[in-house]
């Protein structure tokens, strides 16, 4: 192993992650390997294919002793270096770090690594959190350079073969296939719509991003700046034909497969579909992506919770998947049923183009600012901001397990922020949570999901249960939308609705915004290509033992079948990942059971 490489940074700072990286280098070097003197006793590491091949984290310094102490005998890592940005963080008022990023090489493939450094008992800085993860595999030169090159140019007949076949061409999908295709493997999208895009252009005209657009990215095309902070799902919807058609990816729009097979003795693929119900036309691959979501596209259904006297009400009932606009609503009076982002965003367009707008809440909802979700962004927004490969890194520098317990302290440093608004609110009839139950915790636990890798990563759970604030406080706070809370829906009546308390609330339209029956990405593989295929995959879409999602980004337990999933950071962010898992198969790197590398 090679001595360090350093570059300026605060003194104090590099002084002390410098003296970090000699002890963590003298421990990998040790003959009994050891890592007390570079890890507290309650530490985490997480590995992103740097030592495995696979997503592992690790919790308590004896268990990631015993666990890597082999990977790390076979990846030999060295030639280490320290990055010169190096920066404090504070998740509590009370307990603060030092985090920085370092870069090394293994015997096939260059990495990184993100430091959480905490201060012992006995003054000594040790890492709390370590984060490794795999850049680019050796010899694997990247096909899209700063002018970046097209890919190959499609040949479409009625039989193709690829190397890859990914199934929907949204955020996910483009991305794994543009991550794929840098690394010079021939990989085909398959498109349900009619155009790429669709499925953003099909939700309500005043949807936009809750994160801002530095956050959004996909790989090697940034969004336009001229979208604006908040991009408006049209210009997402936009943006990803454009992706498509400046990198040239291969794409099948209005594609619908028919069959799917796999050879378990080739070891490939076989789709079978249409193009427009006209064409047929099948391709086989090796690997195949399932990029679907678990939406409706991938077999859920808008819920709508069975409510006595429907048929009697002589009003229109819809579901908030059916809305499009207040410019296409004449009603008068309108219920949104639900507290969730889209009940919110529907009862604030509604109440802007003059309807009277009731917002049944049912429950409490935590809510929070664009403010605040800005400050837990900061790595991406402002002056001085680090490129976006940096701010990931940091982004994803605690482990997801420990993301479960900080939520309450991340949110309580941030109170401040929306206190006001909390009050007002409250004060309007506005059911909110407790300060443990916060919008973090909604996300990572009530949700039955998780801030994957601390990013906003929504997949199926709870509906509702958190909103993050555009405007439609302001409408409630001032009245111009009335929120009845804490009471059920009892029934329907020709007017509107009975509540249990007796109340009624009068209405034209009444909106279900009550989300989508619960799919999990099992259901999304049964649906797509039977039981036989389902049955072999991991318990998709839940915690694994390790405190990560199972089956997503990484193996599936079915050999050559992957799963991608999330938002626009997920896309970018974890793409690189499912494309390398890909690539050292390709080149031959893993042991016979897949659980190892094989030392080139």
């Amino acid at each position: 192993m090679s001595d360090v490489e350093t570059f300026s940074a605060p003194l104090s700072a590099e002084a002390i992650s410098s003296a970090w990286l000699t002890a963590l280098i003298s421990d990998l070097s040790s003959p009994s390997f050891t890592l007390k003197h570079s890890f507290t006793d309650d530490s985490y590491w997480r590995d992103l294919l740097a030592f495995t091949p696979d997503f592992r984290t690790l919790h308590t310094l004896s268990k990631i002793e015993q666990f890597f102490s082999d990977p790390i005998a076979l990846a030999r890592p060295g030639r280490f270096r320290l990055l010169p940005i190096i920066r404090h963080r504070r998740i509590s008022p009370i307990k603060a770090f030092i985090q920085g990023i370092i870069q090394f090489h293994t015997v096939i493939a260059q990495c990184s690594g993100v430091f959480t450094l905490t201060q012992s008992d006995d003054s000594s800085w040790k890492a709390w959190s370590f984060v490794t993860m795999m850049d680019q595999l050796s010899g694997v030169v990247d096909r899209f350079g700063a002018h970046t090159p097209l890919c190959r140019p499609a040949e479409w007949n009625t039989t193709m073969e690829y190397t890859a076949v990914v199934v929907g061409a949204g955020q996910c999908g483009l991305s794994v296939a543009a991550r794929l295709e840098n690394l010079g493997i021939s990989t085909l999208v398959l498109e349900r719509s009619g155009a790429i895009g669709d499925s953003w252009r099909s939700r309500y005209e005043s949807l936009e991003t809750n994160t801002p657009r530095a956050y959004n990215h996909l790989p090697f095309l940034p969004l336009p700046e001229g979208c604006g902070k908040y991009i408006p799902c049209r210009d997402v919807a936009d943006y990803l034909e454009n992706y498509q058609k400046t990198l040239e990816l291969h794409v099948l729009t209005s594609a619908r497969i028919s069959a799917v097979s796999y050879d378990s003795l080739s070891r490939t693929w076989t789709l079978s579909m249409s193009l427009l119900g006209q064409t047929f036309v099948t391709v086989t691959a090796r690997h195949l992506i399932v990029a679907t979501g678990v939406g409706t596209t991938g077999g859920a259904l808008p819920f709508m919770p069975s409510i006595p006297g429907k048929n009697s009400f002589l009003g229109s009932i819809i579901h908030s998947s059916e809305y499009r606009s207040s410019s296409c609503v004449s009603t008068q009076k309108v219920v949104v049923i639900g507290a969730g982002c889209s009940a919110h965003d529907i009862a604030q367009d509604m109440a802007n183009h003059g309807s009277q707008t009731v917002l049944v809440q049912r429950s409490p909802t935590a809510v929070v600012s664009r403010q605040t979700i800005d400050r837990l962004l900061t790595g991406y927004i402002g002056q001085d901001v680090p490129p976006t490969e940096i701010a990931d890194r940091f982004y994803v520098a605690l482990p997801l397990s420990t993301l479960k317990n900080s939520h309450y302290n991340t949110m309580e440093m941030h109170a401040h922020i929306d206190q006001d608004l909390r009050e007002d609110l409250s004060r309007h009839g506005y059911l909110l949570p407790g300060p443990k139950d916060n919008f973090l915790h909604r996300l990572s636990v009530r949700r039955g999901v998780f801030i994957y890798s601390a990013s906003f990563y929504f997949l199926t759970g709870i509906p509702g249960g958190f909103y993050i604030d555009r405007g439609c406080a302001k409408l409630i706070t001032s009245g111009k939308i009335t929120v009845k809370s804490g009471h059920e829906i009892s029934r329907f009546s020709p007017s509107g609705l009975v509540f249990d308390d007796g109340s009624r609330v009068t209405a034209d339209l009444v909106i279900f915004a009550t989300g989508y029956s619960k799919t999990t990405i099992r259901q999304v593989a049964e649906n797509l290509f039977g039981p036989q295929v389902a049955d072999a995959v991991h318990d998709l879409g839940g915690w694994d033992s390790d405190c990560e999602l199972a089956g997503v980004w990484r193996p599936t337990g079915h050999d050559g079948l992957w799963f991608a999933e999330g938002d626009l950071f997920s896309a970018r962010f974890y793409s690189r990942f499912l494309a390398l898992q890909i690539m050292a198969r390709e080149m031959g790197l893993l042991s016979p059971d897949q659980r190892t590398y094989i030392p080139c």
